[in-house]
C-alpha cells in the first residue's frame, strides 16, 4: 500500500524544467553614414533682388567668388562694407543692421545705410561655406526681417542648423522652404537627414522618397530610405527596395542584413536565415546577427551549424555569456548532449575571462553532462564547485540534492532542498522535492504537512489535492493500526 501511494506521488510531484531558452530575435542594423549635403553656390532666385546701388557690388562679389571662392568674395565685401561685416560677426548686438535691412529691388532708394536681404543672403552663404556658422546665422536671420518668405534663406538656414546639429530648427526652416514651393532633391534629402537624426523615421522615409523622385540614383537617399522603412516596420517596401539595391551590389554585406531585418518583420524566417548567412560570409559577423542566425538554426533543426556559430562568436567575444548560457540550457533540454559538450568545452577555453557566477553556470552544465553519462561522482564534484562559486545557484543546489537523495544521504539532500527553497524561482520545486524526500523515508505525516503548505502558498496547484487525500487516508490507516 505504501509503495503504491509513494509511486503515485512520484509521478504527480515531478515538475517541468525551470530554465528555458528565451532568445529574442533582434537584428542590429548597420550604421548609415549620412553625409551632410555640400554647400552649393548661392542660388540667385527672383524673390531676392539687390538694391539699385548694390548691383556693382553683387556683380564683383560673384566674380571674386568664381575666381577665388568664398574667402576672396568675403574679402572683397570687407573692403567695400567693413562695418557691415563687423556687425554681422559681432552678432549685431544692438540690432542696427537689422534696422538697415530692406527687401531690395532695382528702384533707387532715398534711405541711407541700407542693405538688401539679397546681399545679406550672399554674405551669409559665404560664411556658411567657410564654416563660420554664428556669422552666417546672423546674416540669414537679418535677411528674413524684411523678407520673411525668402525661400533660399530658409533653405540655407536649414543647412546651417544641420551642421550645428540644431535639428529642430533645421527641420522648421527646411519644411518652410518646401511649403513656399522649393522642390529640389537636396532640400528633401536634407529634410530626410534631419528627420533621421531626430529619429522621426516616418518623416525621414517620406522626405527620402520625395528626394529619390527627383534624384533616383542617389545612393545616400536610398540608404536613408531603407533604414527609415526598416525602423517603421514597412517591411514589404523595405524588401522591395533592398532587393533592387542588391541587384546592383550583391556583395554588400550590410544590404543582406537589411534584407534579413525586413524578412524577420514579414515573418519569413527562412529568408532571414539565408540573408544573415550571406552577410556573415561577406564579413558582417556582428554578435547580434550571429545570435539571430544561431537561434534560427536551432529552431529549424540545423543545431550543429548553430553550435559552430556560437563557438566562433564567443571565441571572438562577439557573443556575450548570457546568450551562450541560454543556448547551453536549450541544448540540455533538447538532450543534444554531444553538441552541448562541444559548446561547454569551447566556453572552457575562455575560463580566465569568465566571472565567478558564469563559471558556476558552466560547471552546472558539466554536471548535467556527467549525470547523463552516469558519472555521479564527477557531477557531484562539479556541482559542489559551482555552489562554492555561487552559493545562490539554486539549480546546482537542486541537482546536488538529487544526487544525495539517490545515494540516500537524506539529511544532506534536505539541507540542499531547503537552501534552494529560499529562491522564488525554485521554491515550489524545492518544496515538492522535500515532500518526496519525506515519502522516500516513509514519513507520511511530514509529507502531508509539506503538501498542505505548498497548496496554501501556491493555490493553483490543485493537482496536489489528490495526493493530499491519499496521504490523509494513509495516515488514518497508520494511526488505526
Amino acid at each position: 500500500m505504501k509503495r503504491i501511494v509513494q509511486f503515485g506521488l512520484l509521478l504527480l510531484l515531478s515538475c517541468p524544467p525551470v530554465h528555458g531558452a528565451d532568445m529574442d530575435l533582434k537584428i542590429l542594423l548597420p550604421d548609415v553614414e549620412m553625409m551632410l549635403p555640400p554647400v552649393s553656390p548661392p542660388q540667385l532666385e527672383k524673390e531676392g533682388l539687390p538694391l539699385f546701388g548694390e548691383r556693382q557690388t553683387v556683380k564683383e562679389y560673384l566674380e571674386y567668388f568664381n575666381r577665388e571662392g568664398y574667402e576672396g568674395a568675403l574679402s572683397y565685401i570687407r573692403e567695400k562694407e567693413a562695418s557691415v561685416l563687423e556687425l554681422i560677426e559681432s552678432g549685431d548686438p544692438d540690432g542696427r543692421l537689422k534696422q538697415q535691412a530692406v527687401v531690395g529691388g532695382l528702384k533707387p532708394t532715398t534711405r541711407m545705410s541700407t542693405i538688401s536681404a539679397y546681399l545679406l543672403y550672399l554674405i551669409g552663404h559665404g560664411y556658411l561655406a567657410l564654416e563660420k556658422y554664428e556669422a552666417a546665422e546672423t546674416a540669414f536671420l537679418i535677411a528674413l526681417t524684411p523678407l520673411p518668405d525668402y525661400i533660399r534663406v530658409h533653405e540655407s538656414l536649414g543647412l546651417l542648423y544641420m551642421r550645428m546639429e540644431r535639428y529642430k530648427e533645421a527641420q522648421k526652416h527646411l519644411a518652410h522652404a518646401a511649403e513656399l514651393g522649393l522642390h529640389t532633391a537636396q532640400l528633401f534629402g536634407a529634410l530626410g537627414y534631419v528627420n533621421y537624426q531626430m529619429k522621426n523615421y516616418w518623416g525621414a522615409s517620406s522626405a527620402f522618397q520625395e528626394a529619390l523622385m527627383l534624384d533616383p540614383d542617389n545612393e545616400q537617399y536610398k540608404r536613408g530610405l531603407l533604414h527609415s522603412l526598416s525602423m517603421t516596420y514597412q517591411h514589404q517596401s523595405a524588401l522591395t527596395l533592398v532587393e533592387s539595391m542588391l541587384r546592383e551590389q550583391p556583395d554588400e554585406a550590410g544590404l543582406w542584413v537589411y534584407r534579413g531585418r525586413a524578412a524577420l518583420q514579414a515573418g519569413e524566417r527562412e529568408v532571414v536565415l539565408s540573408s544573415l548567412e550571406t552577410a556573415i560570409r561577406l564579413g558582417d559577423d556582428t554578435g547580434s546577427n550571429m545570435q539571430v542566425c544561431a537561434t534560427l538554426h536551432m529552431e529549424m533543426g540545423s543545431i550543429k551549424r548553430a553550435v559552430d556559430l556560437l563557438k566562433s562568436g564567443f571565441a571572438r567575444e562577439e557573443l556575450d555569456f548570457i546568450f551562450i548560457d541560454q543556448a547551453m540550457t536549450w541544448l540540455k533540454q533538447e538532450e543534444e548532449w554531444a553538441l552541448l559538450e562541444k559548446l561547454v568545452h569551447s566556453v572552457r577555453e575562455k575560463w580566465g575571462s569568465l566571472k565567478p557566477l558564469e563559471r558556476s553556470k558552466v560547471l552546472m552544465r558539466e554536471a548535467d553532462i556527467s549525470i547523463h553519462k552516469g558519472n555521479e561522482s564527477a557531477a557531484r564534484d562539479a556541482l559542489e564547485r559551482a555552489i562554492t562559486l555561487d552559493p545562490s545557484n539554486a539549480y546546482a543546489l537542486m541537482s546536488l540534492a538529487g544526487i544525495h537523495r539517490n545515494k540516500r544521504n537524506y539529511n544532506r539532500a534536505e539541507l540542499l532542498y531547503q537552501r534552494a527553497s529560499a529562491y522564488d524561482l525554485y521554491r515550489e520545486n524545492a518544496l515538492v522535492s522535500l515532500a518526496q524526500l519525506a515519502l522516500d523515508q516513509e514519513d507520511f505525516e511530514r509529507a502531508l504537512q509539506i503538501l498542505r503548505d505548498i497548496l496554501k502558498e501556491f493555490p493553483d496547484r490543485t493537482d496536489l489535492n489528490r495526493n493530499i487525500e491519499s496521504l490523509e487516508n494513509l495516515v488514518l490507516l497508520q494511526s488505526g493500526n
